[in-house]
């Protein structure tokens, strides 16, 4: 199955800074929680900072990720935050009452 999205990372004062662009759905719940988790512990980072700017559409399988991310940072003692969550992820967000787990900026 293609890939339906995309990411940036960049490293910015200890924090990972991860841009996605496209959509966060089945497809990408194993492979975007395995890449930003295994960059985050590589580079010793204090913060996961996830951009959702671009993001086009999240389903139930993109907030999973979004969630198994924030578990794993967790378990390593890191810190995550989403930034520029758009009005549809942010619905789902809302939705699925995740502030307690996803914080937003």
């Amino acid at each position: 199955m293609p890939k339906s999205y995309e990411t940036d990372l960049a490293l910015a004062d200890h924090e990972l800074v991860v841009t996605i662009t496209g959509e966060l759905d089945l497809t990408a719940r194993p492979a975007l929680t395995d890449q930003v988790t295994d960059e985050a512990e590589k580079r010793g980072v204090g913060r996961i900072a996830i951009d959702l700017g671009q993001v086009t559409f999240c389903d139930s399988s993109g907030l999973g990720a979004l969630l198994d991310i924030r578990q794993a940072a967790d378990d390593d003692d890191i810190a995550l935050v989403l930034r520029n969550v758009p009005p549809q992820v942010a619905r789902l967000l809302d939705l699925a009452d995740a502030d307690g787990w996803l914080a937003r900026e």
